[in-house]
């Protein structure tokens, strides 16, 4: 007797779970934009409109709550992933301005610098370093590293998803890109493809080079010099985040654009 009364709440608690309700994809959809927003730069830098997409987002699951399958779920769902996508875009422009102020700024500094130690005249490959600099810096992540200068670009911006040609607003992006290497025409560039570990290794291969291919050739046809660029795939060998997460595999899946170093780095 006493193992059949222990075994009700056991045999009630499946029943409840068996009969816990799917969310429809509107929401789940709603739901990730609003991790991504709230992931990226959204939280620091647009802080009212990432507000906004959590406010949609919640009536959205008070509605699914309400009725599970409604249509008012589905359609205040679909409000709310694309405020989180609003708050998204909105975040990465900010970002975007506030590394170009910076990279303005850096450049401001090091004028004076070198006013200051009586050195007022850059030489050539500098100034056509620290403009190539400014004007990369507005449009993407960009760090100094011992090969050159490297401009990284979001696959995801590039590319759809398991795919090697460029999308139509990709193009925007590599004009942008292709306007701001013209002041560095005699540099050699190397075009490098990365992926996340999703896949086998020879398909991410694959993928990486045909990604790269793709970068430089839209250079060259932008008039870059096509005996100085090289493409390169990467594959998933060289992550720059954990691949564990969705965050982290989108952060991998990359191109980078390495501006080669005009003359070899001394050692410090």
């Amino acid at each position: 007797m006493k193992t059949r009364h222990f075994l009700i709440p056991i045999i009630s608690a499946a029943l409840v779970a068996g009969c816990a309700t799917v969310p429809p994809s509107e929401l789940t959809n709603a739901r990730f934009a609003y991790q991504q927003a709230s992931e990226g730069d959204a939280k620091q830098l647009v802080p009212a409109e990432l507000h906004k997409a959590k406010e949609s987002l919640n009536l959205a699951e008070e509605s699914f709550k309400d009725d599970s399958d409604s249509q008012k779920t589905k359609d205040l769902a679909y409000v709310a992933q694309r405020k989180s996508e609003l708050a998204m875009a909105l975040g990465a422009t900010a970002a975007s301005k506030a590394r170009e102020e910076k990279a303005e700024a850096d450049f401001a500094q090091k004028q004076t610098a070198i006013v200051k130690q009586g050195k007022q005249d850059l030489s050539d490959a500098e100034k056509r370093n620290a403009a190539a600099l400014a004007e990369l810096a507005a449009i993407a992540a960009v760090k100094e590293e011992q090969r050159g200068l490297v401009v990284t670009l979001s696959g995801g911006v590039l590319f759809r998803s398991a795919e090697a040609t460029l999308m139509p607003s990709a193009l925007v992006k590599l004009d942008q890109v292709g306007n701001a290497l013209q002041s560095v025409r005699t540099r050699n560039l190397l075009v490098e493809g990365h992926t996340d570990s999703q896949g086998s290794g020879s398909y991410n291969q694959d993928l990486s080079q045909r990604r790269a291919n793709a970068v430089r050739d839209y250079l060259v046809r932008r008039g870059y010099p096509a005996d100085r660029i090289q493409a390169r795939g990467m594959g998933e060998d060289t992550p720059i985040a954990n691949n564990n997460s969705p965050e982290g595999r989108a952060n991998n899946r990359r191109v980078e654009i390495v501006i080669e170093r005009e003359f070899p780095a001394s050692n410090p």
